[in-house]
């Protein structure tokens, strides 16, 4: 057995939810019994992966993570933003069945009602063939193989070894001004050809593409990240739930501030002028021996 939650990477999946929790009651002994009831109960058909926020983390495990801070609300130098909705528990459902998803997740709330109240709640899928409601494939940077593992898990000489930084953030899109575009421009945009997913090069990559200002590096160290974003949509509100596992936040936020234009060359990501980020929080996801010792009752 992995010591890592297996659901961070579950790639069959076809149906999701996301839900995020603050803590109305501080009982420890409550807090941690409720989330050990949740993870007794998951039917054998469901992934579930637990994160928590810094502060009840800090409430329920006997060490700190040095790099872990709640998400503040980040304000871009081109007039775009990031808001802070920081949770302090969040849940990823999984599953290859709707119907299972939504009883999982309707289970989930009913355990932690009267000592969690449910802030944000979303259902995703998979569109098409792995791609978001824009038309675009959705991924295609991610690591591959054995290199996924050491982008997304904490390494294991480190605090938190096999654990997992995750980053959920909620956008929505205004698909209507984006599909007015041509396909030339929204490739432009992305970084990427619409339809066989190849990404631009040389002088056709422009810089404020989503690509070009999310392929980050840092001292010569690509900062790459394991996403497991997921599309979700109705006639009402579409958009991507965006999720990001990674073995050190300073991945994401180097990512984000580019997307903003916090840089020195003060370029910003076209994808904000057609979707919009509406929700932000970081969490820690444990290894399943920290886990354990975590909801311990002491």
């Amino acid at each position: 057995m992995p010591n890592y939650q297996e659901g961070i990477f579950t790639d069959n999946a076809n149906c999701f939810n996301v839900s995020e929790y603050k803590l109305v009651e501080n009982d420890l002994t409550k807090i941690r019994k409720a989330i050990h009831t949740v993870l007794e109960r998951k039917a054998e058909n469901i992934n579930v992966v637990v994160s928590f926020g810094k502060k009840l983390w800090s409430m329920l495990s006997d060490f700190t993570l040095g790099k872990f801070n709640d998400f503040s609300t980040l304000e871009g130098k081109n007039g775009h933003q990031m808001p802070s909705t920081q949770a302090d528990l969040y849940f990823r459902v999984l599953g290859t069945d709707q119907s299972s998803v939504l009883d999982a997740t309707l289970q989930i709330e009913d355990i932690l009602k009267d000592i969690f109240e449910v802030v944000l709640s979303e259902n995703g899928f998979v569109y098409k063939d792995n791609r978001d409601l824009t038309g675009f494939v959705d991924g295609s940077a991610n690591p591959k193989e054995e290199q996924k593992y050491l982008a997304a898990l904490i390494p294991a000489n480190e605090i938190g070894a096999n654990g997992s930084f995750v980053f959920h953030q909620k956008w929505v899109h205004d698909l209507d001004k984006f599909n007015q575009l041509p396909v030339a421009v929204q490739e432009k945009i992305i970084g990427r050809t619409k339809e066989d997913s190849i990404e631009l090069e040389g002088d056709d990559m422009p810089e404020n593409s989503h690509v070009s200002r999310t392929d980050a590096k840092h001292d010569g160290v690509a900062m790459k990240i394991w996403r497991r974003s997921f599309p979700y949509g109705s006639a009402l509100e579409k958009g991507l739930f965006f999720i990001a596992y990674t073995c050190d936040p300073f991945r994401v936020d180097i990512q984000l501030e580019r997307m903003l234009g916090n840089t020195e060359d003060k370029v910003s990501d076209r994808i904000m002028e057609f979707s919009t980020a509406v929700s932000g929080g970081y969490s820690f996801a444990p290894s399943v021996e920290d886990l354990e010792k975590a909801l311990t009752i002491h």
